[in-house]
């Protein structure tokens, strides 16, 4: 297998790491238990089926957020590197999907529909989207501007359910519960050689000088939320006070020794706030979500969905899906 060069390397991590974040509104909800689908389908979610179309629509979307990244086309790189990254996006693509279709079908039993001025912005909105696609691009999603614009429609009333849901989450957030942390950190595989650092350190010894021989880990200072690590992990990282170190500390394969440098950092605690509102809002969703998935008969159709691959070749010179949904709805 041929190594990965650094610069691939990064490229993936951004991948991997904004991928839940760009794009769309939905969190990331458990996905629907799904097995064998027959007929011309990706997946069914109630009597709501996903057509192969609709999946190329989303496909071609990611391909445009993640193909590039720093000036660099994944594609043209080893095949590992484009192998992963095709199937990262298949993967995306349906899981985003399947919660899509699972909001809308919910939002169909609460009786929510769009109003004509909605479905008048999205035949507008498909429109468009249809209008600026390359010809090769056309040719592969295989979609009819109706079909869109019925995708338009699912999308915005499931943007529509995931207000509803979180209309009533408190945006009041402490700055203890938002607190973020600056951190030093000792990283070894062995935890002997924890425990002898954690001797020296008790004889006083100068962290940063022990972090730099030490450390195994790619950097030694970090910034933490309590969203970083488990909750007992935090619990003791969130106990410190500036000038203090901690016990050595198993995670997964690893032993560490954290050094607070600074145990409220009031800017990152400040930007902090709006990822805690975030994260409530994900979790009044996903509330909702779950209690459905059991009353939901839903099914993915593997042979079909096998054969739905990401297209290299395309110049991927169209609009993105996304950019026109949010050039008509970013407001609703």
């Amino acid at each position: 297998m041929k190594p990965r060069t650094r610069v691939e390397k990064t490229a993936m991590t951004v991948c991997a790491g904004m991928m839940a974040a760009v794009l769309f509104f939905v969190p990331a909800c458990n996905m629907p238990v799904l097995s064998a689908l027959t007929g011309n389908y990706v997946f069914s979610v109630g009597s709501e089926k996903c057509s192969v179309e609709e999946a190329k629509v989303i496909l071609l979307q990611y391909q445009k957020e993640y193909s590039s990244f720093y000036g660099i086309d994944l594609w043209e790189h080893d095949s590992d590197t484009s192998e992963s990254l095709e199937q990262y996006i298949r993967d995306m693509a349906v899981s985003q999907l399947a919660e899509i279709y699972t909001l809308y079908v919910i939002a169909g039993e609460r009786e929510m529909e769009l109003t004509e001025d909605e479905k008048v912005q999205a035949a507008a909105a498909a429109a468009e989207y249809m209008a600026s696609l390359a010809e090769d691009e056309l040719d592969y999603i295989g979609a009819t501007e109706s079909e869109v614009e019925a995708l338009y429609e699912k999308y915005l009333l499931a943007h529509r359910l995931y207000t509803s849901l979180t209309e009533d989450v408190s945006s009041e957030v402490s700055d203890d519960e938002a607190r973020v942390m600056d951190l030093k950190q000792i990283c070894v595989s062995e935890e002997e050689t924890a425990e002898q650092l954690l001797e020296q350190l008790d004889g006083g010894a100068d962290f940063s000088s022990l972090a730099e021989s030490y450390n195994e880990s790619g950097t030694s200072d970090l910034q933490v939320s309590r969203m970083t690590y488990s909750d007992a992990v935090t619990e003791i990282l969130f106990s410190m006070n500036t000038g203090e170190y901690s016990e050595v500390i198993g995670i997964d394969d690893s032993y560490y020794i954290f050094y607070c440098v600074d145990y409220f950092n009031e800017a990152l605690t400040e930007e902090n706030k709006a990822n805690v509102v975030s994260q409530r809002m994900e979790a009044a969703v996903t509330a909702a979500y779950n209690s459905y998935l059991d009353s939901l008969d839903s099914f993915l159709n593997e042979a079909v969905w096998s054969e739905v691959t990401v297209d290299t070749e395309l110049a991927l010179d169209g609009s993105s899906f996304g950019e026109v949904y949010d050039s008509y709805f970013e407001s609703e």
